[in-house]
């Protein structure tokens, strides 16, 4: 096992981490053709990868590894995809990099292998096992961090998770490239990386908890927006109103009642305002326990809640839609966080998924007419018209087949 190969594995463990399989087809790339591309042919890293194992190398490994890498980087464009593979994605990335790094580090990975099987841990092998563990406590510190922008864009309303998907694709195989030419200084940037994911998290959390007020009854803290403590019971007296993003607003609700609903609109408890992390219609909160949407009648009146919303929604999007090409964006900003995001967040990911692309086709179809006079002012409200209906009638139908189970069983 060489330096480079050491260097090589160790620094690209925050890109496996983010982007495993684009990390692994840029290296078996970097390891078959790498030797002939420009003034980085002769670099030692680069020699180090060519002396990788043939199968490494092959056609049929960089077809894979390409097929999966435009998978990944395709299903990043997906909210509802990407939740499925967040099941996985510890376990995945930690595999992927353990092979590249076995591929790496000895030319002979069968012998290897091998060794492994009769004789136990090669020192090759070993380092290969800490480049796998690294990885893992990678992905988890990424995942905890990119929490933070799901909380506060689940359903990519405003792009954030869009940014966030290109940022990483990008950092994937530019950062391969930096760590190539500049080993040393990208090993130290991979540390102050996963340093800095590590620290952004923990301020949020402590942020967090400097927020929370206590409850008047028995002092256990609360979130500002809660409306009853999860530990006695107690009723805040003045619970904060929600913001746009599920975060307490500085003035209290005006309306209790309305102020529930607002929350689970921001997928928030509508009892201690505590985030609902899942895509489904009924679900218990992992605080106070509280079940969202306990009865069909409780589901109407939310329903009936987002649909007050639609008028105003309406008429803002008819004014910004005036305005041609520009009024777009903001537009459809505006209508997904205010009336779309407390429909799409409760739909299950492959339903959703399916959802979003019936919204899509039909937008296509019509967002060509938007820079026309007058017609054009039309199509704004349309999009929002019809975007509320499709994901209603989504909701709906998922919430038909979940509120049923109870009462059959």
């Amino acid at each position: 096992m060489s330096l480079p190969a050491v260097l090589y594995t160790l620094s690209s463990v925050p890109i496996f981490a983010s982007r495993p399989f684009l990390a692994a087809f840029v290296t078996a790339l970097l390891a078959r053709f790498g030797t002939e591309l420009p003034w980085i042919g002769d670099n030692s890293i680069v020699v180090a990868l060519s002396a990788s194992p043939e199968w490494f190398q092959s056609t049929t490994c960089i077809a894979v590894l390409g097929f999966w890498a435009l998978l990944e980087v395709l299903s990043a464009k997906s909210p509802e995809v990407r939740q499925v593979l967040e099941q996985v994605d510890g376990l995945v990335k930690t595999a992927v990099a353990m092979l590249v790094s076995f591929a790496v580090i000895d030319a002979d990975t069968a012998r290897t292998i091998g060794a492994i099987q009769k004789a136990g841990l090669s020192f090759d092998s070993a380092w290969a096992l800490v480049i796998g563990a690294s990885t893992w406590l990678a992905a988890g510190l990424r995942r905890k961090a990119v929490e933070l922008v799901i909380e506060a864009d689940e359903g990519d309303d405003i792009g954030l998770q869009s940014l966030l998907a290109w940022a990483e694709n990008s950092w994937a195989v530019l950062g391969i490239l930096f760590l190539v030419i500049f080993p040393l200084a990208a090993l130290v940037l991979s540390l102050l990386t996963t340093l800095g994911i590590w620290l952004v998290r923990r301020r949020a959390a402590a942020r967090e908890e400097r927020a929370k007020v206590p409850c008047a009854g028995c002092q256990t803290p609360l979130r500002p927006h809660a409306t009853r403590c999860h530990g006695c019971q107690h009723e805040v007296a003045a619970p904060r109103a929600v913001g746009v993003f599920g975060q307490p607003k500085e003035r209290a609700t005006d309306d209790r009642t309305r102020h529930a609903f607002d929350l689970v609109a921001r997928k928030r408890c509508p009892v201690c305002a505590s985030r609902l992390a899942k895509c489904a219609v009924q679900q218990a909160c992992p605080t106070c326990t509280r079940v969202t949407f306990a009865s069909p009648a409780e589901f109407e009146r939310y329903l009936d809640v987002l649909a007050a919303r639609l008028p105003k929604t309406l008429l803002v999007s008819l004014g910004l839609g005036a305005i041609p090409l520009l009024g777009v964006i903001p537009g459809v900003i505006y209508y997904r966080l205010n009336l779309v995001a407390g429909l799409r967040g409760y739909i299950p990911p492959l339903r959703g998924c399916t959802t979003r692309w019936i919204v899509r086709v039909i937008h296509l179809a019509v967002i060509v007419l938007q820079p026309i006079p007058v017609l054009g002012a039309l199509v704004l409200p349309f999009m929002c018209w019809s975007t509320y209906a499709i994901y209603r009638r989504s909701l709906a139908g998922r919430a038909r087949e979940e509120l049923a189970a109870p009462a059959r069983a």
